[in-house]
């Protein structure tokens, strides 16, 4: 389990709230139910402003806002928003220059038991769109990046000792939070920053971080300023090694109640009204070709100068519970072309040991590959309800049913709850979550899922159905 270490240290804006009167306080904070609050703002000197008072910052009438997306799915966080400007500031009075205009944002969460959003992102693009041939009606598309200036900085620098070790302290020293579901790694060495950003250096002791044979390792920010490393083959695994012991989530029921239910997904149209339902989703098998891009079987080859050496060491493809009864994982085991589709020779340089630790290069293409392998099949779900409960690199408990098909060949014999997809539902693995708010649709959370196996018996196993028992009267 992925468990906060180090709390993040990093300071928000403190926002303004431009109010009338009491009525208008009591609308605003009603609206936080409903959509994102947005706020401009600069940080102007008297030299820019000679000679008027400096604008701290502006709301986004809610009026204005035609669409906000943040993202996170990468390693870092980011901030799409697309709005007109009734109060006409945009194009003059809060107009960037370089890196001196914030987008703060905060989401309400819609659960006592969670925390709201709040962050904020420096401008990185202002694009402003005039859209109509008669009249000076303008449109802008601002993005912007997270706003934690370290991780920008280029600098010379050297950090001895583990991936584990290094990463905390870089966190720690740029007031980032630290969070990991790894008790420490098997890398030591001199990691060097040949004047690059942190943000790089960051990525790159990633690349090259080595736990065991058996993990792969991924980094990336999280909306509450952590650094999150993870291995994230421990994580594919935990929840499907412990399926009785799954998380709960408060749900919003009739009469704004919250109870504890099981954490999970499903497009069973009987959960319609709570923030278990999958309003939409898109699902791609691209299995085949991921395994033709990676190749069936692997095999590293690289250079030891210490040793006057060549070594070569097959790179594993990790399975998730390899219980041969339960789960099918997409790599044929039997085929000809597993036999036959083999990268035999992958140089990956000349190793000194008295520079690197001794598993620097096999490390990487273990990393590149099981990473690659986590794309065999992805699905982006898409919610109009908020689930504060789902974070990134969890697993997560989805059930899908089949569309109602009159010609199925045992429609007749199917109930409402008996034609769930055996091989879709079970436990995904959550790699990205961006919230999306719409003029025209309102809020919605879109959750990128993604697995390397299907299911064969999903649903005949011990507690495997017991959220059927959770179905609103």
């Amino acid at each position: 389990m992925i468990e906060n270490i180090i709390p993040s240290k990093i300071e928000t804006k403190q926002l303004y709230f431009q109010l009338a009167d009491d009525l208008s306080a009591d609308l605003l904070v009603q609206s936080f139910n409903y959509l994102p609050f947005i706020f401009i703002s600069k940080f102007n000197t008297e030299k820019d402003y000679p000679d008027k008072v400096p604008l701290d910052g502006t709301t986004i009438d809610p009026t204005d806002i035609i669409y906000i997306k943040l993202h996170n799915s990468q390693f870092l966080p980011e901030i799409e928003l697309y709005c007109d400007d009734s109060k006409g500031v945009l194009f003059n009075d809060f107009y960037p220059f370089d890196h001196d205009t914030l987008i703060s944002i905060f989401v309400k969460s819609n659960s006592e038991n969670t925390f709201p959003i709040r962050m904020d992102f420096r401008v990185t693009e202002h694009e402003t769109m005039k859209v109509d041939d008669e009249k000076n009606v303008f449109k802008y598309l601002i993005k912007g990046i997270l706003d934690v200036d370290d991780l920008y900085y280029t600098k010379y620098d050297l950090r001895k000792g583990t991936s584990f070790d290094v990463l905390k302290k870089l966190a720690t020293d740029i007031k980032l939070g630290f969070s990991t579901n790894i008790q420490k790694s098997d890398d030591e060495m001199k990691w060097i920053n040949p004047n690059n950003t942190y943000l790089n250096f960051i990525e790159d002791i990633t690349k090259y971080a080595y736990v065991s044979d058996e993990s792969f390792i991924w980094t990336f920010i999280d909306f509450n300023y952590n650094l999150n490393y993870i291995d994230i083959n421990v994580e594919l695994n935990e929840m499907i090694k412990n399926r009785e012991t799954m998380s709960t989530n408060k749900q919003i029921v009739l009469e704004e109640k919250e109870e504890n239910v099981l954490l999970y997904l499903t497009n069973n149209t009987a959960f319609k009204m709570t923030n278990h339902y999958i309003n939409r989703f898109n699902l791609v098998n691209n299995s085949f070709r991921v395994n033709l891009e990676k190749s069936y079987k692997m095999k590293t080859t690289w250079y030891n100068n210490n040793e006057n050496t060549v070594y070569k060491k097959f790179v594993n493809e990790l399975k998730t519970d390899p219980d041969p009864d339960k789960l099918k994982v997409l790599l044929d085991e039997y085929s000809e072309i597993k036999c036959k589709n083999l990268n035999d020779d992958y140089f990956i340089g000349k190793l000194d040991t008295d520079n690197v630790h001794k598993n620097y290069f096999f490390t990487k293409m273990l990393n590149i590959y099981n990473l690659r392998a986590l794309d065999k099949i992805k699905m982006i779900v898409t919610l109009n309800k908020l689930n504060f409960s789902i974070t990134r690199f969890q697993t997560l408990r989805v059930e899908i049913y089949n569309p109602d098909d009159m010609f199925s060949t045992d429609a007749n014999e199917k109930g409402p709850l008996d034609n769930l997809n055996t091989k879709l539902s079970g436990f995904w693995f959550v790699t990205g979550i961006n919230y999306l708010y719409k003029r025209s649709g309102g809020v919605e959370q879109e959750i990128v899922l993604m697995r390397r196996d299907l299911n064969l018996e999903y649903g005949k196993g011990t507690g495997e159905n017991d959220m059927r028992k959770e179905i609103p009267k």
